[in-house]
Formats: C-alpha cells, structure tokens, sequence
C-alpha cells in the first residue's frame, strides 16, 4: 500500500508519516511531498519504505500521485499576503485534480478543523467534498496543544510568561496533541473496513478540555518554574496580531480567533448534528513537556 503525504513538511505531516512508518504488520510504504526534499528529516529517508518527492501543492504540475492508494491532504495555514480564502481553495483543487488525474487513489483523508482556521477548512472540505474516489474521510481536529509554545522568547529569562488569545482565561475549549492527530490519521488510513459515510467526518479532541490557565500549569510544570500569563482580550486582537501577520491578514485572524471564544460562532462541546466525536489520550501537560524540551 502506497500513502501519499501531502504536504509533508507540516508538524501534522511529520507526525502522521511517523505513525504510518511505525504501524505493526503493515508492508506500507510513504511518500511525502516536500518543496525542498532536503528538509525531509533523517529519520525517515534512512527507511526503505519511506520516499521524499519534490512538490508543491501550489503548483499542480508538480503533483503526481500515480500508484498511490490513499492520499493525507494537509490544509497549512496561510501566512502570506492575500485572500487566504483563495489561496486554500486553489491549492486543495491542486491536491483535488492530482488525485483524480492518478487513477489509483481510492481513499483520501483530509486533516480540518473544528475551529481556528475555519474558512480556510470549510474552502477545503468542500473541494474535497467533490472528490472522484471511493472514500472521503474529514478529521476535524480541535485546537492543537503545540500551538502553545509556537512563540517561546517570552519563556526564557528569568520570569517567563506567554500571552494567552483564549480569554478570559476559565474559558474551556477543546484541545488535541500532535501526536494524537499523526496516529489517527494513520490509523484511519490503514483501517481495512470502509467508513459508514462519504464523506466520513468527525472530530478529533484530547482527554477534556482545557483553559489558559491549564496552559500556565503545564508551562511551569515543564519549566519547573512559575510562569505567567498575560491574557489578550478581544479588543486588543487586532494590534497583537499586526505584529505577526501582514496587515491585510489581520482581520481574518481576529475573526477566526474570537470564533471560539464567549459570544463566538464555535461554541466549545457543541458538535454538528451527525457528527461524532473521538478522544485521544494525551494531555496537555505532555504535550506541552514534550514540545518544550524539544525547543528549548
């Protein structure tokens, strides 16, 4: 069986091929699809039944997925000036059109979300929607766990803190780890009986729910020191993200990160009618561990 990442240089992409590459009794073999095949890590092409291929999802030509027989499309966030709108359209009728032009791919799980990015997910779900193969499975993922510690200056030095957009900082939402996304999205790739539905669609959480402050716990427990938490409230968004995303990026960003919040549009715990839920296993104190001492 021949599994397609695409793209693989993601934290989900690195994850998922880990959990494929690892998978007991299974004559598997994967590729994943890298614009520099040189960042592929070692870990991976030192295996037999692991391939790097040069490709970019932002330009079809480059796509071949001849021989596969499932496909994981990856959905990254876009960070780049534009309709990011748009450009997930673009890119995903790219993976869209590659697949269908192979002939071989009979299955294709596309990683969404039940939050964050929620546009960009929906643009994707329904361009895959229309996928000409047998089975579509959609694993909406809750807020990633690492998504923590993607800026960690404020961490060093001798009173760490980290700002919080999850305000105020009780409110709960669901969480999942990278970890636990890697090893479901392999584990539904390889599954052997078919999904009840195409598309096959629902959503990914950790063990519970957690909240900012759950976040500061886990910090100082990885750091083995106290850290703080300056919460960044809903009108102070805009200004907090002018400072990480092109202007014109901003609002989209504003709009996606009060979604979940109080008053929001994505209420936490409220899940589409015909939709289930799975809960994996890890928390967010090992998560966060894990990410921390591989970072700092």
């Amino acid at each position: 069986m021949l599994v397609t990442v695409a793209p693989a240089s993601t934290r989900t992409g690195t994850a998922v091929i880990r959990s494929l590459l690892a998978a007991p009794n299974s004559d598997v073999k994967v590729q994943g699809i890298y614009r520099d095949t040189a960042k592929a890590p070692a870990e991976f092409t030192s295996l037999p039944n692991f391939e790097a291929v040069k490709g970019d999802i932002a330009d079809e030509s480059s796509l071949n997925f001849n021989g596969s027989d499932a496909v994981i499309a990856i959905t990254p966030p876009v960070f780049e000036s534009g309709d990011m709108v748009a450009i997930t359209k673009q890119r995903s009728e790219h993976v869209k059109n590659a697949i269908e032009k192979s002939g071989t791919v009979k299955k294709v799980i596309l990683l969404s979300s039940v939050g964050g990015e929620i546009k960009t997910n929906n643009i994707a779900e329904r361009v895959f929607a229309k996928t000409d193969v047998p089975e579509l499975i959609f694993v909406r993922c809750a807020y990633f766990m690492e998504n923590w510690t993607v800026a960690l200056d404020t961490l060093r030095g001798p009173e760490p803190f980290f700002f919080s957009t999850v305000t105020p900082l009780e409110w709960k939402i669901p969480m999942i780890a990278v970890e636990d996304i890697g090893s479901t999205l392999a584990a539904e790739t390889l599954k052997q009986e078919p999904s009840p539905h195409k598309p096959y669609v629902f959503e990914l959480h950790g063990p519970r729910m957690y909240n900012s402050l759950d976040v500061q716990l886990a910090f100082s427990d990885a750091l083995g020191k106290q850290v703080g938490v300056k919460p960044v409230a809903k009108g102070e968004l805009h200004d907090f993200y002018k400072q990480v995303f092109p202007e014109d990026m901003v609002p989209e960003w504003v709009e996606m990160a009060v979604s979940f919040l109080p008053g929001g549009i994505m209420k936490p715990g409220d899940v589409e009618e015909g939709t289930s839920v799975v809960n994996a296993k890890t928390e967010l104190g090992d998560a966060i561990k894990v990410a921390v001492e591989s970072i700092l």
